[in-house]
């Protein structure tokens, strides 16, 4: 029954539009049965308590009666122990399992309001910013993912935050209270928080109200005709609305849910048991791609992305096919259309209760059949954003037209009314641009490009004040073709004047169109993409294709001869036949990356071994690097009890000579260890293991990097024995003995040397050096040199006052003397290499900037850093020097970390100098593995691309950087792709920080690598190595004790 009550405020329309507004924006107007979620499911409960109420892949079900205890002992639970109020915000953080759907309910019985989180690919940085912004008090995950909520929670709220983890085996389910909590909860309350991916900024959660669910879901045509007896799918993703859908649509009606697993096979398995499917178009053409394995179907329900029509044709003539569309905001979905074969496909009409309007930029209705941009109205309209209320009174008003008190919702969808009162979907506001001072939306021709026969994938883009049009499909087509479809339904400033055909069309990570490739192909700087070996696609067939990884992949479809799809990837030119259902191919764009998805679920992060103490002592207070110093200080303090015991005949009178020659020895081995030719020599020594050896052993050759224990170890060794010098100098010089005389020249020097070593051992303590990170680098260096002076003039002092000997047979007699010499000459070495070098600078973004050099070229493979300055005794940087891909010179990328980099980025120099040789950095260690994952945060991708351009050892890379293409250009993209085509690059612009962890560990199982690497700042390394390696994974960064 449709309302006889006019709208308001349409004094602009016609008399005649006014009655075709009235009719056409408003929905039935139905009676709901139920106006709370858990009201309606409990209804079900108590009707027809031994029905199924859930089935996992597993085999595993649980029936109503249980389902409905096990969320009352929960809310009781929760309100009991944890102290939860009404109206207070649950995260929960789960994966796909019958607890998911009792946590659910158990928040919504004990008046919470739940915010649902997939644990297995939601960034800890994300997950963090959910609690915190949706202040709630309670975490609710399973035990996989307590660690990680645990380490996401943030500090200023870890005593504000109780983390509960439960699964299936919990003790609770059979000992806590199952009475009925016995919570009022009203219609206007909170239901659930959804928070958007946060692609242009921060999440933003949208509080969704109990009202706006059951008016959704308890009225056709939303609910789908689920009742007891039929069975629905469940494999959207649980962080989104959609998934609501499932669970709730069918709990509330007492439907069966059927959750799926990870895989094609269990995927197909649970597609095979149910008759109602809820899901993107894109999920139906792959998992579902013949109508004739999957003869159970009666009901499919597509939204989230426009549906080809040929899709809805291939199954409208079977089944209740129903294309949808709404925003989260308006709880779900608003408006519905049943297709019908060989009608147009629109997206229906308002569902009941629901007021649609189709406004221009000043909120006043449009003519009808014009376009303008959809608001929608009534009880399904959200409550707005949390914490954002410029935003929220920027989309939502008060309804001017019902004027009944409620609001309505921008939902910057474009759209027209039809004749028939449907809604025709004209794309998205932000995609209108203007063609010869008319204003046309790219998605309208786009999908205008995608009625044209034998077009798989269509895209529209304005590029210079010109309209292009880009199309995929098995071969060109011609254009007077193309024009005439397009013609058809767009007007002629809308037809495309320059036509690009492609084989295929790139995907974004997130399945939709790559636009920025695009430009790049018009503008001459990508490579077209090469053709594929694709049959002929029949009219009305034509499928899009979506991304298959987290990096950007090229696919095309193809029918099968018994009528299914074939879809091939275009970076191996294999055709699979979809029958084998070995590849995923998914990518959903309104919801998840059903890829990294799968891999969270398949290769979730194991367990930490052995337990807390033990894991810190093997890993950080035992690493390779305190080992070392540990052996280093060790052996002196041997020497140093050899000494004691041979001195035990002479009253324990230490020879100065031989405590002079253990300080000199121990100099000497800490200069040498920083020498880079030494260096080097050490990194090729190491790397020369053959990778047949196994990797055990190769992953302790691999951390020759920690070279610094050694330099640390005689570092300190020379000043404790410099002290012990002191000590018995001192003790001679007041005992005037003759044995070993020392004067009071010598004894000066001696406390001068002292305090010079003592003050560099002081400066270089990790906290001071990190704080004072300059101070540190000039006491090193002048205090050094100066303590290296004195010392070569106590060395002669000591000769001339201990020896009766002429100065020089003496000094000749002084091993001191040589070893001194031998540590002169390793400081000296760079330094008489220093030189002024010729510039040529790159500028990148305003954050980086990539100097090119000819001086020399690094070999292959071997990941050297150069160092370089304007400022010979101020200051100088390290930087990984990238050969070049003509093979001559090298270059080294600057990002914007400090006032040095910001000056050279601001103004790039044209010479610089630098000094010594190109040292070998942590990746020189790559040719020790068969296969590795490089991890590399901002600038850090530098020190990889080497690694990368040599090709000798296969390598994946996970990169997380701040707008990777506008912060470091083309060139270096490039170079990135060509290496990996299926790199991970994550903009965290875009994205947020990731879990560096998860993804690296995912991409390593994926890959089937021996180790991972990661360049990053000394924080994030340590933490990512410890992590790692106590999970027994060989990875490897840089020491930064420098």
């Amino acid at each position: 029954m449709v309302s006889s009550r006019s709208f308001h405020s349409l004094e602009s329309l016609s008399l005649a539009d006014r009655v075709l507004f009235n009719q056409f924006s408003r929905g039935p107007n139905d009676v709901i049965p139920y106006q709370v979620v858990h009201h309606a499911f409990e209804s079900i409960a108590a009707a027809h308590p031994d029905v199924t109420a859930v089935r996992h892949y597993d085999g595993t079900t649980i029936t109503y009666r249980e389902l409905n205890r096990r969320a009352n002992v929960l809310a009781n639970e929760l309100r009991g122990r944890y102290g939860l109020r009404k109206g207070d915000r649950v995260v929960l953080v789960y994966s796909r399992c019958i607890e998911m759907v009792v946590f659910i309910f158990a928040v919504l019985k004990a008046g919470g309001q739940y915010v649902p989180l997939d644990g297995g690919i939601i960034p800890e940085e994300t997950l963090g910013y959910d609690i915190a912004d949706s202040n709630a008090p309670v975490v609710l995950c399973l035990p996989k993912f307590r660690e990680k909520v645990l380490r996401s929670v943030p500090s200023e709220r870890r005593d504000l935050v109780r983390v509960v983890d439960l699964d299936a085996s919990s003790w609770l389910w059979k000992h806590g209270n199952n009475g009925h909590p016995g919570v009022i909860v009203k219609p206007e309350d909170g239901a659930y928080v959804i928070y958007t991916s946060g692609t242009t900024g921060r999440p933003k959660g949208v509080d969704v109200r109990h009202e706006g669910v059951t008016n959704t879901l308890l009225a056709e045509p939303s609910k789908l005709g689920i009742r007891v007896g039929k069975n629905v799918a469940q494999q959207l993703n649980v962080g989104f609305d959609m998934c609501a859908w499932e669970i709730l649509g069918t709990m509330m009606n007492g439907g069966t849910l059927h959750i799926r697993g990870s895989g094609n096979d269990l995927w197909t398995d649970c597609l095979q048991r149910v008759d109602t499917v809820i899901a993107t178009p894109s999920v139906v053409l792959k998992h579902m791609p013949r109508r004739e394995d999957f003869p159970n179907i009666r009901t499919i329900a597509v939204g989230g992305e426009p549906c080809p029509l040929a899709l809805a044709e291939q199954w409208a003539p079977y089944v209740k096919f129903w294309n949808v569309c709404g925003p989260t905001e308006i709880s779900i979905l608003n408006t519905a259309h049943l297709h019908k074969p060989g009608k147009t496909l629109s997206i229906g009409k308002p569902n009941p209760n629901t007021n649609v309007y189709i406004l221009d930029e000043d909120e006043n209705p449009v003519k009808i059949g014009e376009p303008g941009v959809m608001w929608a109205g009534g009880p399904g309209v959200s409550r707005g954003y949390l914490n954002l209320p410029e935003l929220t009174a920027q989309r939502y008003k008060v309804d001017k037209f019902a004027k009944d008190g409620r609001m309505m919702f921008n939902t910057g969808d474009l759209a027209r009314w039809l004749e028939d009162g449907s809604l025709e979907p004209l794309g998205r506001k932000d995609d209108q641009v203007k063609i010869s001072g008319f204003r046309v939306e790219l998605d309208g021709v786009s999908r205008a490009i995608e009625k044209c026969p034998g077009v798989v994938k269509g895209c529209a883009l304005k590029i210079d004040d010109r309209l292009w049009g880009f199309y995929s499909a098995p071969a060109p087509i011609d254009q007077v073709q193309l024009k005439s479809v397009v013609g058809e339904g767009q007007p002629f400033y809308a037809v495309p004047t320059v036509w690009k055909y492609l084989p295929v069309i790139e995907l974004t990570p997130n399945g939709k169109v790559d636009k920025r490739a695009l430009r790049d192909i018009a503008a001459g700087t990508a490579e077209t993409p090469p053709p594929l070996p694709l049959a002929s696609i029949p009219t009305g067939m034509s499928t899009p294709p979506e991304s298959s990884s987290a990096s950007s992949i090229r696919t095309a479809v193809s029918p099968t001869s018994e009528g299914g799809f074939t879809l091939v990837d275009s970076r191996t030119f294999t055709v699979v036949d979809s029958q084998q259902r070995n590849i995923d191919l998914e990518k959903t764009a309104a919801f998840v990356e059903e890829e990294t998805e799968k891999e969270e679920h398949e290769y979730e992060l194991p367990s930490k071994k052995g337990f807390h103490g033990w894991r810190w002592i093997r890993h950080r207070g035992l690493n390779a690097y305190r080992k070392l110093f540990g052996i280093i200080f060790l052996s002196n303090l041997a020497v140093f009890v050899w000494m004691l015991w041979e001195s035990r005949l002479s009253n324990f009178s230490l020879p100065l000579n031989h405590l002079a020659t253990a300080v000199a020895a121990n100099l000497l081995g800490a200069v040498l260890l920083r020498q880079d030719y030494v260096v080097n020599f050490i990194f090729w020594l190491c790397s020369r293991v053959p990778t047949s050896v196994p990797l055990a052993i190769r992953r302790h050759f691999a951390r020759v990097y920690h070279n610094g224990g050694v330099h640390s170890g005689c570092a300190v060794s020379a000043t404790v024995w410099w002290v012990i010098f002191t000590g018995a100098a001192t003790g001679n010089f007041i005992a005037a003995q003759s044995r070993y005389s020392v004067n009071l020249l010598t004894l000066v020097l001696t406390y001068l040397v002292l305090l010079l070593l003592v003050m560099i051992l002081v400066m270089a303590y990790p906290t001071i050096r990190a704080k004072m990170h300059d101070q540190f680098e000039w006491t090193h260096r002048f205090a050094g040199w100066s303590a290296l002076a004195l010392v070569w003039a106590h060395v002669i002092a000591t000769a001339a006052s201990m020896s009766a000997e002429p100065l020089g047979p003496a000094l000749a007699k002084t091993p001191a003397l040589y070893l001194v010499a031998l540590t002169s000459l390793s400081v000296a070495l760079p330094w008489m290499r220093l030189r002024r070098v010729k510039v040529v600078p790159e500028p990148l973004s305003k954050h980086a900037v990539r100097l090119h050099f000819d001086f020399c070229t690094p070999g292959p493979c071997t990941s050297r850093g150069v160092r370089i300055t304007d400022r010979p005794m101020v200051e100088w940087h390290a930087f990984a020097a990238i050969p070049e891909p003509s093979g001559k010179g090298f270059s080294i990328v600057v990002s914007k970390a400090g006032d040095w980099t910001k000056r050279i980025i601001e103004n790039p120099p044209t010479s610089l100098w630098t000094r010594g040789t190109p040292a070998s950095g942590v990746l020189a260690v790559a040719p020790l593995f068969k296969k590795m994952v490089l991890v590399a945060t901002g600038s850090g991708i530098g020190p990889c691309l080497p690694v990368l351009m040599e090709r000798r050892v296969p390598a994946r890379v996970v990169w997380s950087t701040k707008n990777p293409l506008k912060t470091y250009g083309q060139g270096v993209m490039d170079l990135i792709r060509k290496a990996d085509p299926d790199a991970l690059i994550w903009d965290t612009d875009e994205r947020g920080r990731p879990d560096l962890v998860q993804l690296a560990y995912n991409v390593y199982k994926e890959s089937g690598a021996e180790c991972v690497a990661i360049i990053s700042n000394g924080p994030t390394v340590n933490k990512f190595v410890y992590r790692m390696e106590a999970r027994g994974i060989p990875a490897f960064g840089p020491i930064w004790d420098s």
